[in-house]
Protein backbone atom coordinates (compact mmCIF):
# COMPACT_ATOMS: atom_id res chain seq x y z
CA UNK A 1 0.00 0.00 0.00
CA UNK A 2 2.86 2.44 0.58
CA UNK A 3 4.38 1.62 -2.70
CA UNK A 4 0.79 2.53 -4.30
CA UNK A 5 0.63 6.22 -2.69
CA UNK A 6 4.33 6.58 -3.18
CA UNK A 7 3.89 5.83 -6.84
CA UNK A 8 0.89 8.08 -6.98
CA UNK A 9 2.48 11.16 -5.54
CA UNK A 10 5.80 11.10 -7.87
CA UNK A 11 3.21 10.66 -10.56
CA UNK A 12 1.29 13.70 -9.72
CA UNK A 13 4.36 15.86 -9.60
CA UNK A 14 5.62 14.37 -12.62
CA UNK A 15 2.19 15.67 -13.88
CA UNK A 16 2.33 19.62 -11.99
CA UNK A 17 5.96 19.74 -13.67
CA UNK A 18 5.01 18.89 -17.11
CA UNK A 19 1.69 21.11 -17.08
CA UNK A 20 4.06 24.22 -15.44
CA UNK A 21 6.71 23.82 -18.30
CA UNK A 22 4.71 23.37 -21.33
CA UNK A 23 3.10 26.14 -22.50
CA UNK A 24 -0.34 25.78 -24.27
CA UNK A 25 -0.60 26.59 -27.97
CA UNK A 26 -4.46 27.32 -28.93
CA UNK A 27 -3.26 26.97 -32.94
CA UNK A 28 -3.73 24.23 -34.99
CA UNK A 29 -1.12 23.63 -37.93
CA UNK A 30 -1.41 25.96 -40.17
CA UNK A 31 -2.42 24.75 -44.08
CA UNK A 32 -3.79 27.86 -46.38
CA UNK A 33 -6.60 26.48 -48.53
CA UNK A 34 -8.33 28.44 -51.11
CA UNK A 35 -11.87 29.48 -52.03
CA UNK A 36 -14.12 30.50 -54.43
CA UNK A 37 -18.00 31.84 -54.19
CA UNK A 38 -20.02 32.27 -56.78
CA UNK A 39 -23.68 32.95 -57.39
CA UNK A 40 -24.57 32.45 -61.17
CA UNK A 41 -28.08 34.27 -61.29
CA UNK A 42 -30.55 34.26 -63.86
CA UNK A 43 -32.34 37.39 -63.65
CA UNK A 44 -29.70 39.65 -64.61
CA UNK A 45 -26.38 39.57 -66.88
CA UNK A 46 -24.21 41.10 -63.76
CA UNK A 47 -22.31 37.58 -62.59
CA UNK A 48 -19.81 38.23 -59.46
CA UNK A 49 -16.99 35.26 -58.31
CA UNK A 50 -14.99 36.05 -56.08
CA UNK A 51 -11.46 33.95 -55.04
CA UNK A 52 -9.92 34.22 -51.69
CA UNK A 53 -7.11 32.35 -48.91
CA UNK A 54 -7.17 31.47 -46.14
CA UNK A 55 -4.84 33.06 -43.35
CA UNK A 56 -3.38 32.60 -39.89
CA UNK A 57 -3.33 36.28 -37.66
CA UNK A 58 0.39 36.53 -35.90
CA UNK A 59 -2.04 36.85 -31.96
CA UNK A 60 -5.40 35.09 -31.86
CA UNK A 61 -7.80 38.12 -32.85
CA UNK A 62 -8.52 37.36 -36.71
CA UNK A 63 -9.45 41.18 -37.10
CA UNK A 64 -5.63 42.01 -36.66
CA UNK A 65 -4.39 40.48 -40.02
CA UNK A 66 -5.50 43.83 -42.41
CA UNK A 67 -4.24 42.37 -45.31
CA UNK A 68 -6.88 41.44 -47.77
CA UNK A 69 -6.86 37.47 -48.83
CA UNK A 70 -7.93 38.09 -52.17
CA UNK A 71 -6.50 36.11 -54.80
CA UNK A 72 -5.37 38.39 -57.86
CA UNK A 73 -4.01 37.55 -61.50
CA UNK A 74 -6.33 33.97 -61.41
CA UNK A 75 -7.63 32.97 -65.37
CA UNK A 76 -11.66 33.12 -64.31
CA UNK A 77 -13.56 31.05 -66.96
CA UNK A 78 -17.25 30.00 -67.25
CA UNK A 79 -18.40 27.62 -69.58
CA UNK A 80 -22.27 27.94 -70.88
CA UNK A 81 -24.24 27.27 -73.70
CA UNK A 82 -21.24 25.81 -75.49
CA UNK A 83 -19.63 29.48 -75.02
CA UNK A 84 -16.79 30.77 -73.18
CA UNK A 85 -17.38 33.73 -70.78
CA UNK A 86 -14.22 35.54 -69.48
CA UNK A 87 -14.42 36.72 -66.25
CA UNK A 88 -12.67 40.06 -65.87
CA UNK A 89 -11.05 41.20 -62.53
CA UNK A 90 -11.99 44.57 -60.83
CA UNK A 91 -11.72 46.41 -57.46
CA UNK A 92 -14.30 48.78 -55.28
CA UNK A 93 -13.48 50.70 -52.33
CA UNK A 94 -14.20 48.90 -48.96
CA UNK A 95 -16.51 50.55 -46.48
CA UNK A 96 -15.28 51.76 -43.49
CA UNK A 97 -16.28 49.37 -41.19
CA UNK A 98 -13.89 46.51 -42.88
CA UNK A 99 -10.41 45.59 -40.99
CA UNK A 100 -8.89 44.84 -45.18
CA UNK A 101 -6.31 47.75 -45.80
CA UNK A 102 -6.61 47.37 -49.50
CA UNK A 103 -10.10 47.42 -51.82
CA UNK A 104 -12.78 44.76 -52.20
CA UNK A 105 -11.33 42.38 -55.23
CA UNK A 106 -13.35 40.08 -57.52
CA UNK A 107 -14.21 39.18 -60.98
CA UNK A 108 -17.40 39.63 -63.35
CA UNK A 109 -18.90 39.17 -66.30
CA UNK A 110 -21.75 41.52 -67.72
CA UNK A 111 -22.79 39.27 -70.98
CA UNK A 112 -23.99 35.90 -69.02
CA UNK A 113 -27.52 35.16 -68.41
CA UNK A 114 -28.64 32.05 -67.35
CA UNK A 115 -31.85 30.33 -68.40
CA UNK A 116 -33.45 27.32 -66.78
CA UNK A 117 -32.68 23.40 -66.99
CA UNK A 118 -28.85 24.27 -68.09
CA UNK A 119 -25.27 23.39 -66.83
CA UNK A 120 -22.76 25.65 -65.94
CA UNK A 121 -19.50 25.00 -65.54
CA UNK A 122 -16.09 27.35 -63.77
CA UNK A 123 -12.76 27.30 -63.60
CA UNK A 124 -10.25 29.40 -61.91
CA UNK A 125 -6.53 28.48 -62.40
CA UNK A 126 -4.66 30.55 -59.64
CA UNK A 127 -1.15 31.69 -59.72
CA UNK A 128 0.57 29.06 -58.15
CA UNK A 129 -0.97 26.49 -61.06
CA UNK A 130 -4.06 25.06 -58.73
CA UNK A 131 -7.55 24.42 -60.77
CA UNK A 132 -10.70 25.27 -58.95
CA UNK A 133 -13.63 24.04 -61.01
CA UNK A 134 -17.15 23.57 -60.31
CA UNK A 135 -19.90 23.14 -61.94
CA UNK A 136 -24.23 24.16 -61.30
CA UNK A 137 -27.15 22.74 -62.87
CA UNK A 138 -29.48 25.73 -63.24
CA UNK A 139 -33.17 25.07 -62.05
CA UNK A 140 -35.79 23.45 -64.51
CA UNK A 141 -38.38 26.69 -63.99
CA UNK A 142 -39.82 27.15 -67.33
CA UNK A 143 -42.30 29.93 -67.35
CA UNK A 144 -45.21 27.40 -68.82
CA UNK A 145 -47.23 25.28 -66.75
CA UNK A 146 -44.59 25.54 -64.03
CA UNK A 147 -47.63 27.35 -61.54
CA UNK A 148 -50.09 24.68 -61.04
CA UNK A 149 -54.06 25.30 -62.32
CA UNK A 150 -55.38 24.90 -58.93
CA UNK A 151 -53.48 27.85 -57.98
CA UNK A 152 -55.76 30.99 -57.55
CA UNK A 153 -55.37 33.94 -60.23
CA UNK A 154 -58.09 36.82 -58.85
CA UNK A 155 -58.20 38.71 -55.31
CA UNK A 156 -60.57 37.67 -53.40
CA UNK A 157 -60.33 34.13 -54.24
CA UNK A 158 -63.70 32.18 -55.37
CA UNK A 159 -64.54 30.26 -52.23
CA UNK A 160 -63.02 31.31 -48.54
CA UNK A 161 -60.62 34.04 -47.36
CA UNK A 162 -57.12 31.88 -48.03
CA UNK A 163 -55.35 32.36 -51.20
CA UNK A 164 -53.36 30.21 -52.79
CA UNK A 165 -50.41 29.71 -54.88
CA UNK A 166 -48.69 26.39 -55.88
CA UNK A 167 -45.63 25.18 -58.40
CA UNK A 168 -44.05 22.41 -59.25
CA UNK A 169 -41.91 20.02 -56.97
CA UNK A 170 -38.91 19.76 -58.21
CA UNK A 171 -37.43 17.93 -55.41
CA UNK A 172 -34.41 18.98 -52.88
CA UNK A 173 -34.00 22.48 -53.78
CA UNK A 174 -35.35 25.81 -52.27
CA UNK A 175 -37.81 28.55 -52.89
CA UNK A 176 -37.17 32.07 -52.24
CA UNK A 177 -40.52 34.10 -52.64
CA UNK A 178 -41.09 37.67 -52.38
CA UNK A 179 -44.77 39.24 -52.45
CA UNK A 180 -45.53 42.36 -53.55
CA UNK A 181 -48.87 45.16 -54.29
CA UNK A 182 -47.78 47.08 -57.45
CA UNK A 183 -49.34 50.53 -57.08
CA UNK A 184 -49.60 54.03 -59.07
CA UNK A 185 -50.15 57.20 -57.44
CA UNK A 186 -52.19 60.07 -59.01
CA UNK A 187 -49.81 62.38 -60.36
CA UNK A 188 -46.67 59.85 -60.72
CA UNK A 189 -46.15 57.78 -63.53
CA UNK A 190 -43.41 55.62 -61.40
CA UNK A 191 -44.70 52.25 -60.53
CA UNK A 192 -44.52 51.82 -56.79
CA UNK A 193 -44.36 49.05 -55.20
CA UNK A 194 -45.00 47.56 -51.16
CA UNK A 195 -43.99 44.03 -49.71
CA UNK A 196 -46.59 41.33 -48.23
CA UNK A 197 -45.80 39.39 -45.40
CA UNK A 198 -46.89 36.08 -44.79
CA UNK A 199 -48.67 37.19 -41.65
CA UNK A 200 -49.22 39.84 -39.07
CA UNK A 201 -48.21 39.26 -35.42
CA UNK A 202 -48.72 41.37 -32.70
CA UNK A 203 -45.62 42.26 -30.57
CA UNK A 204 -46.26 44.69 -27.81
CA UNK A 205 -48.98 46.24 -29.01
CA UNK A 206 -48.19 46.75 -32.50
CA UNK A 207 -48.76 44.79 -35.34
CA UNK A 208 -45.33 43.26 -36.87
CA UNK A 209 -45.34 41.06 -40.34
CA UNK A 210 -43.85 38.15 -40.93
CA UNK A 211 -41.90 37.55 -44.12
CA UNK A 212 -41.00 34.27 -45.83
CA UNK A 213 -37.54 32.98 -45.79
CA UNK A 214 -36.28 30.10 -48.43
CA UNK A 215 -38.55 26.74 -47.72
CA UNK A 216 -38.66 23.86 -49.10
CA UNK A 217 -42.65 23.23 -49.80
CA UNK A 218 -43.70 24.19 -53.46
CA UNK A 219 -46.84 26.00 -52.10
CA UNK A 220 -48.24 29.37 -50.34
CA UNK A 221 -51.36 29.96 -48.43
CA UNK A 222 -52.02 33.72 -47.94
CA UNK A 223 -54.78 35.47 -45.92
CA UNK A 224 -57.40 38.11 -47.17
CA UNK A 225 -57.00 39.94 -44.23
CA UNK A 226 -53.29 40.41 -44.72
CA UNK A 227 -53.51 41.91 -47.93
CA UNK A 228 -56.16 44.35 -46.62
CA UNK A 229 -53.74 45.27 -43.79
CA UNK A 230 -51.09 46.16 -46.26
CA UNK A 231 -53.39 47.56 -48.89
CA UNK A 232 -54.57 49.79 -45.67
CA UNK A 233 -50.83 51.17 -45.14
CA UNK A 234 -50.28 52.54 -48.51
CA UNK A 235 -51.85 55.54 -48.88
CA UNK A 236 -49.13 58.27 -47.10
CA UNK A 237 -49.39 61.75 -46.33
CA UNK A 238 -53.22 62.34 -45.69
CA UNK A 239 -53.98 61.52 -49.44
CA UNK A 240 -56.90 59.92 -50.01
CA UNK A 241 -57.21 56.37 -51.45
CA UNK A 242 -58.99 57.35 -54.62
CA UNK A 243 -55.39 58.66 -55.59
CA UNK A 244 -53.99 55.53 -55.52
CA UNK A 245 -54.17 52.67 -58.55
CA UNK A 246 -54.06 49.26 -57.28
CA UNK A 247 -52.13 47.65 -60.42
CA UNK A 248 -51.68 43.57 -59.09
CA UNK A 249 -49.85 41.37 -56.33
CA UNK A 250 -47.06 39.72 -57.85
CA UNK A 251 -45.31 37.09 -56.18
CA UNK A 252 -41.19 37.14 -57.76
CA UNK A 253 -39.75 33.70 -56.70
CA UNK A 254 -36.18 32.19 -56.67
CA UNK A 255 -35.63 28.73 -57.27
CA UNK A 256 -32.08 27.96 -55.98
CA UNK A 257 -30.50 24.78 -57.62
CA UNK A 258 -29.30 22.12 -55.18
CA UNK A 259 -25.98 23.25 -54.37
CA UNK A 260 -27.16 26.50 -53.07
CA UNK A 261 -30.20 24.76 -51.30
CA UNK A 262 -27.57 22.46 -49.74
CA UNK A 263 -25.33 25.43 -48.44
CA UNK A 264 -28.21 27.49 -47.40
CA UNK A 265 -29.82 24.83 -45.72
CA UNK A 266 -26.57 23.38 -43.85
CA UNK A 267 -25.86 27.08 -42.54
CA UNK A 268 -29.19 27.63 -41.40
CA UNK A 269 -30.03 24.39 -39.54
CA UNK A 270 -31.17 24.66 -36.06
CA UNK A 271 -30.62 28.69 -36.26
CA UNK A 272 -33.14 30.89 -34.03
CA UNK A 273 -32.97 33.88 -32.10
CA UNK A 274 -31.88 31.53 -29.46
CA UNK A 275 -28.77 29.96 -30.95
CA UNK A 276 -25.21 30.59 -31.40
CA UNK A 277 -23.53 28.14 -33.71
CA UNK A 278 -19.92 27.32 -33.17
CA UNK A 279 -19.83 24.55 -35.45
CA UNK A 280 -20.60 25.18 -38.98
CA UNK A 281 -20.12 22.73 -40.89
CA UNK A 282 -17.84 23.69 -43.77
CA UNK A 283 -20.27 22.54 -47.15
CA UNK A 284 -18.51 23.05 -50.19
CA UNK A 285 -18.46 21.99 -53.76
CA UNK A 286 -15.26 22.87 -54.76
CA UNK A 287 -13.01 20.83 -56.62
CA UNK A 288 -9.61 21.17 -55.14
CA UNK A 289 -10.93 24.14 -53.38
CA UNK A 290 -13.29 25.40 -50.99
CA UNK A 291 -16.42 27.42 -51.07
CA UNK A 292 -20.26 27.57 -52.97
CA UNK A 293 -20.49 27.20 -56.76
CA UNK A 294 -24.58 27.61 -57.72
CA UNK A 295 -27.37 29.35 -58.81
CA UNK A 296 -30.82 30.44 -59.09
CA UNK A 297 -33.87 31.04 -61.65
CA UNK A 298 -36.38 33.77 -60.97
CA UNK A 299 -39.94 33.32 -62.02
CA UNK A 300 -43.01 35.78 -61.51
CA UNK A 301 -46.73 34.93 -60.90
CA UNK A 302 -49.57 37.91 -60.82
CA UNK A 303 -52.33 37.89 -59.69
CA UNK A 304 -55.61 40.37 -60.27
CA UNK A 305 -57.56 42.47 -57.92
CA UNK A 306 -60.91 42.58 -58.79
CA UNK A 307 -62.85 45.94 -59.79
CA UNK A 308 -65.48 45.68 -56.97
CA UNK A 309 -63.30 44.57 -54.74
CA UNK A 310 -60.51 47.80 -55.09
CA UNK A 311 -63.57 50.40 -55.01
CA UNK A 312 -65.12 48.53 -51.60
CA UNK A 313 -62.06 49.85 -49.68
CA UNK A 314 -61.78 53.34 -51.34
CA UNK A 315 -59.32 52.58 -54.14
CA UNK A 316 -58.97 52.95 -57.90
Amino acid sequence: MKNYFLILILFTLAFLNFSCDESINPNAPFRERYILNGIMRGDTTYQVVTLTHSYQPDGLDPLEYTDDPAIRNAEVNIYYDNKLYHMRDTTIVRENTSHYNDSLRFYYNTELRPGPNQVIEIDALLPNGLLLQAESFTPNVQNIGFFEYESDKIIPPSFGTRLTIKWQDLGKVLYDPKLLIHYYVKGDTLLKSKEVPLFYYNESGSLKGFFPSPFKNNSLFLELETIQQVLSEIPQNGKPKSEYTIVNLEMQLMVYDKYLSTYYSSVRQGVDGFTIKLDNPDYSNIKNGFGIFGSYIKTTYKLTFTKSYLNSLGFN
